[in-house]
């Protein structure tokens, strides 16, 4: 699968469990921890889309959590999910995008969800036209031409999906490859060269710009 990839951090095994599964049901690709220790190796091992996170979870907790993702300039969407009192304001104090009470009716996790991933794409929409015949669904991680999914390998489409999140605006090979690539990927600079050929092999050259020392820009929509 490689559509939204979350990361769910929740200590009730339970709960935990039910939440994957409706999530699931509603076709995003979810990874789950049950501490703060396995929440960073998992985040050194994957890239996601957004992190849902408990506040009471051992070893680390869900606001040293955020300080340190904000320290480290993590960009990934922040979801606490908290019956925790008064747990609201500090959460959004220590660097989360959005917060909803345990309590909630599931469809409003989804929206708020929805919502997070439309907002990391600067989007209200789930297709982002890229030219006149190409469009990106935001939540597949699918390139449509002319409505037929074009092939492309799952790690360059992780390198488009980023070009796309910041499109118009020059990205320097090393935000790539720190956005794109897990933290245990060897010769990111080789690999994101072969990547940037792929994409511009299945899309055409004129869609993908680079210039020196500024990186690689995805060209406005006409």
């Amino acid at each position: 699968m490689y559509g939204t990839r979350i990361l769910f951090l929740e200590d009730d095994l339970l709960y935990q469990e039910s939440i994957k599964e409706f999530l699931e049901e509603e076709h995003f690709d979810v990874d789950t921890c049950k501490d703060g220790e396995d929440f960073f190796l998992k985040t050194y091992n994957n890239i996601y889309d957004l992190y849902l996170l408990d506040i009471n979870v051992p070893h680390i907790n869900g606001f040293e959590i955020l300080k340190i993702l904000t320290e480290h300039n993590d960009q990934t969407m922040r979801l606490v999910l908290s019956s925790k009192p008064d747990s609201c304001i500090r959460s959004f104090k220590n660097g989360c995008d959005g917060y909803l009470n345990k309590t909630a009716d599931l469809d409003e996790l989804l929206l708020r969800i929805q919502a997070l991933i439309k907002r990391s794409y600067r989007t209200y929409e789930t297709f982002i036209p890229l030219s006149s015949t190409l469009q990106y669904n935001i939540f597949e991680k699918k390139l449509y031409q002319n409505n037929q999914v074009l092939e492309i390998e799952h790690q360059a489409i992780m390198v488009l999906d980023y070009l796309i999140k910041k499109r118009e605006q020059f990205v320097h090979p090393s935000e790539l490859e720190l956005n794109t690539y897990p933290s245990n990927t060897d010769s990111k600079s080789d690999v994101l060269r072969y990547h940037i050929w792929s994409i511009r092999k299945t899309i055409g050259n004129a869609l993908i710009e680079s210039q020196k020392n500024r990186g690689y820009r995805l060209k406005p929509s006409r």
